[in-house]
């Protein structure tokens, strides 16, 4: 949500030392790249065995995964391809359930506590290590999520939804910072499905502008359910200007924030070292205007890698089609985002910010009618309080219930190609 860029950031209104061409070009200097992750064994959970379940202890396949949305129109709404292909990596994981008012800390063990799959809970990701290709390249990263009990169609599902900060690199991903959020499903088998990363490539290390190998795709592993992707930026003109947003007694509580909705791709291969590609974002296909704040009025304004900022919002992201003609909306309610300062290379004065976020879709109309799912992202941003500069990249996505295929396009209905 474009809001979460810009809620209690510690940088005064100042003049922008570059251009907004240059701050785009520094801000997306990343490797974006999508993961499907599918568990191939597991401890018993912590618990198990006839007990209650408090922690997941898992080691899960990293598979290459495409979502490519499709130009909405008015005959087939927004749809997009989604084809899961080869086995890129490995996921060991460590997720204890955590009390709501536990402050989780790497090294920092909460209490023991039980998964209730009724209610929505919080979980630490305690250990993260993603290792890629034949395991030379790869990172630890530490987090937290929520679970979210659902269904897709009669069928009940416990969502898990998280974003978590990268700690250590090695391979090719020494020395990088990035982001991951994650949502999928959780039993006592293990995680299933998407990963978002954004890590941050100043030295290009990670990305090349050549093809990747083709994928190989693999079976449909969760056909109820279709994932949505597409890119947001900052356009031109004065409805793209950022505005106050006051309460009832004119109290300043955060900002109104448009973006333009484009077309985005994101791709990597792994078939021994890692290498990701040039992310591409395209064509403008729709409209946010969303609004956003602090989730701790006395929290520090600084986001640090032990002391992320927190901030939640809402957002509306409006679809239309080559002509303009609405199509569809969703409304999201972000209930947990993380966001960390960070420093451009060769302007480090910008108040650059990364960050991640997650929380359910609320409403749909149009194509979206009747809509269930959840909404998460992550972003990279340039900001400076209003008027000033605001430069912006996010990468957001919809996990979306989907049982009879409404939102999965026909290329990929009935199998994945």
């Amino acid at each position: 949500m474009s809001s979460t860029s810009t809620v209690t950031n510690p940088q005064p209104a100042a003049v922008p030392n570059l251009s907004d061409a240059a701050v785009q070009h520094l801000i997306d200097q990343v490797a974006g790249f999508n993961l499907y992750a599918l568990p191939v064994s597991s401890q018993p959970p912590a618990g198990s065995s006839g007990a209650p379940i408090t922690s997941f202890v898992l080691s899960e396949a990293l598979h290459r995964f495409d979502i490519q949305i499709q130009p909405p129109t008015v005959r087939s709404g927004v749809q997009a391809i989604n084809a899961v292909g080869e086995r890129s990596g490995t996921l060991d994981l460590r997720w204890p359930m955590i009390p709501d008012d536990f402050s989780a800390l790497p090294g920092r063990e909460p209490p023991v506590t039980r998964l209730d799959f009724s209610r929505s809970q919080r979980f630490s990701m305690q250990e993260m290590t993603f290792r890629f290709g034949d395991g030379q390249d790869g990172f630890r990263c530490f987090g937290t999520g929520r679970t979210f009990p659902s269904a897709v169609g009669q069928q009940p599902r416990l969502i898990a939804a998280a974003t978590g900060n990268v700690i250590e690199g090695f391979g090719r991903f020494r020395g990088h910072e990035g982001n991951i959020t994650l949502c999928g499903d959780l039993d006592a088998s293990g995680f299933r499905g998407h990963i978002a990363l954004r890590i941050v490539d100043f030295d290009g290390s990670l990305r090349t502008s050549q093809p990747l190998p083709p994928m190989a795709t693999a079976s449909d592993p969760d056909p109820g359910v279709t994932y949505l992707m597409w890119g947001a930026q900052k356009g031109d003109g004065p409805d793209q200007e950022n505005s106050a947003s006051f309460d009832p007694s004119g109290q300043l509580r955060g900002l109104n924030i448009p973006t333009e909705l484009k077309v985005l791709q994101l791709d990597f291969a792994a078939p021994a070292r890692f290498l990701g590609r040039d992310f591409q974002i395209g064509e403008v296909i729709g409209r946010e205007i969303g609004f956003g704040r602090g989730a701790i009025d006395t929290a520090s304004p600084v986001g640090t890698p032990l002391s992320p900022f927190l901030f939640e919002g809402v957002a509306q992201y409006s679809f239309f089609d080559s002509s303009r003609r609405p199509i569809g909306a969703v409304t999201t309610n972000v209930l947990e985002g993380r966001r960390f300062d960070w420093h451009l290379q060769g302007a480090p004065q910008e108040p650059a910010l990364r960050f991640g976020f997650f929380g359910p879709i609320v409403l749909g109309s149009g194509c979206f009618h009747g809509i269930r799912g959840m909404f998460y992202g992550v972003t990279g941003s340039v900001f400076y309080p209003p008027p000033g500069q605001h430069v912006i990249t996010h990468f957001y996505f919809a996990r979306v219930n989907d049982p009879e295929g409404k939102f999965r396009d026909a290329v990929s209905a009935g199998g994945w190609y």
